[in-house]
């Protein structure tokens, strides 16, 4: 017969890249709005999105927002028990989608050390939408996927439905995409890259 009140104590390991998940407050997400329009330059040749509004915006101004965050990602990573990253972090680029219905942006990677993506904006339909969808990776979401090949008893991606404030950090080399949808409403993000050195 099988003790089921046995106590049985175990660690739990975390495998694969160091994906990081917070919340920006609504003061953030307001002052970083205040930063996209869509009378930025365009963006879109320098990304993988099949995108019609895609546009750079001012590295330092999201940076100053942003930073505390990216510390603590940092502070995280050492925690997790890996040594630290580095002692000078920069943002090389951002930039703003809008995306709409019917508009992907299929599995990719980015340039640099580490990546981000920010949401401010996220349409009730879409969740709607996505909510009564039966597949695997649904409308709108963002899929992290460690290894294309999927393996018993191994994860290798997580996905998200998101809202706004998420904020995501990531190793650049973390494959992500997002499916099209076909509801109304934009679904805007902020992303970026930064550079890490030792000095």
């Amino acid at each position: 017969m099988i003790d089921t009140d046995k106590t049985i104590n175990y660690n739990f390991f975390h495998w694969g890249p160091f994906l990081y998940k917070t919340s920006l407050n609504k003061e953030e997400i307001k002052n970083i709005k205040k930063l996209c329009n869509k009378n930025l330059k365009k963006y879109t040749e320098k990304l993988a999105g099949l995108i019609k509004h895609e546009y750079e915006l001012d590295e330092k101004k999201i940076f100053s927002i942003i930073k505390p965050y990216i510390i603590s990602y940092s502070q995280a990573y050492l925690n997790y028990g890996f040594e630290p990253l580095g002692n000078k972090i920069e943002l090389t680029e951002a930039w703003v989608n809008y995306m709409t219905k019917f508009e992907s942006n299929p599995l990719h990677r980015h340039t640099g050390d580490l990546s981000f993506v920010i949401y401010t904006d996220v349409p009730k339909e879409l969740k709607k939408e996505s909510k009564n969808c039966n597949a695997t990776t649904k409308p709108g979401n963002i899929y992290f996927i460690n290894k294309l090949s999927k393996e018993k008893y191994c994860i290798n991606q997580h996905v998200f439905m998101p809202e706004v404030g998420d904020f995501f950090i990531f190793p650049s080399s973390l494959h992500h995409g997002v499916n099209h949808f076909k509801s109304k409403g934009e679904r805007i993000s902020v992303s970026g890259n930064l550079t890490i050195t030792k000095i």
